[in-house]
């Protein structure tokens, strides 16, 4: 590891025993080592300086340079989180996120600026920008240690998008090859990626399948749905299962789990239409009530087979507190 290497010969509190190591040096110059996350102890960063230290702990103090970059790293971070997303999965190749209602994945050439003519913020831009951070600063900590750094473009690569309206979980890539693999390899690397919505009404049939063909008017930027083939339609199918009911005053809903055996756009919001029961909030597909404030609907699993390293990972994300809101009884 890169820094300055110490067994730690006694029981001490960590700025006592940093006192003892750099004699040479003044109280405030030792503190800010502290500070600025300089320290670190069993390979973890520290900044307590009453953390007690255990005789035979190894202790690193990094170069400023290396703190100051891996802090820059985690500030970027911090802006991604409080935007409201959580990232759940990170490697060389991926990014897993869990989006909020509300946050576009990407700006669509229609319908993405806001007042003032100001763009709206995009996940995809967040994710951009953290990304590109992370990348200079790991450049940098390289060069700091002696190693050669990576100086390829850094940027990420959409896989798939989510709905502005549902949150839940999307990956993204980090180059364009790892996006163009899992993408042509969707079907057999996907394993499992499940929603789960409230739907206006009591949906009677426990479980089945809906399949149609589904095609775009441009004007409306809406989906139409046709039970047979059409010229310009795409084939659609989805599998639901109903999980329980629930009601918020007079209102009945239904809270049901589906499954894609397609990814069209706005596909589980048209099929849910097609059921006769639309998803609660989305007055854009037939929905008469809006008890979330949101659309209902989130992305809460996605279980998929790293094309790189051949390991399964597994991602999941809770149902949103707003989901709650309506009672749910078996």
């Amino acid at each position: 590891m890169t820094g300055q290497q110490f067994k730690v010969t006694r029981d001490a509190p960590l700025l006592e025993y940093l006192y003892e190591l750099f004699p040479g040096q003044s109280k405030t110059g030792v503190k800010n080592m502290l500070s600025k996350g300089q320290v670190l102890v069993g390979g973890e960063s520290v900044t307590a300086f009453d953390h007690p230290l255990r005789k035979g702990n190894s202790l690193t103090v990094l170069p400023k340079g290396i703190s100051i970059a891996r802090a820059t790293r985690s500030d970027a971070r911090e802006e991604v989180i409080k935007a409201g997303v959580r990232i759940v999965f990170e490697d060389d190749n991926y990014i897993v996120v869990d989006k909020p209602s509300g946050l576009l994945t990407v700006s669509t050439a229609r319908g993405s600026a806001s007042k003032g003519g100001h763009r709206e913020k995009t996940l995809y831009a967040l994710l951009n920008a953290y990304i590109k951070v992370s990348a200079r600063m790991q450049r940098k900590e390289d060069i700091l240690s002696g190693k050669q750094p990576d100086r390829s473009t850094a940027k990420i690569w959409i896989v798939h998008r989510l709905d502005k309206g549902t949150s839940g979980l999307v990956i993204f890539a980090k180059d364009e090859r790892s996006k163009d693999i899992l993408q042509s390899k969707w079907k057999e690397l996907v394993i499992e990626r499940t929603y789960t919505a409230w739907l206006e009404g009591r949906l009677e049939k426990k479980q089945g399948a809906v399949q149609s063909w589904l095609s775009e008017n441009e004007k409306s930027l809406k989906m139409y749905s046709s039970p047979s083939e059409t010229k310009d339609g795409q084939l659609a199918i989805t599998h639901y299962k109903v999980v329980g009911y629930g009601h918020r005053g007079p209102s009945e809903y239904t809270l049901a789990q589906f499954t894609l055996s397609t990814g069209r756009k706005n596909q589980i919001r048209v099929h849910a239409e097609d059921l006769g029961h639309p998803i609660a909030g989305d007055d854009k597909y037939g929905a008469q009530t809006n008890p979330l404030h949101r659309l209902a609907l989130h992305a809460g699993s996605l279980v998929f087979r790293h094309p790189f390293t051949g390991k399964t990972v597994r991602c999941s994300s809770p149902l949103p507190e707003p989901f709650e809101r309506i009672e749910q009884f078996a």
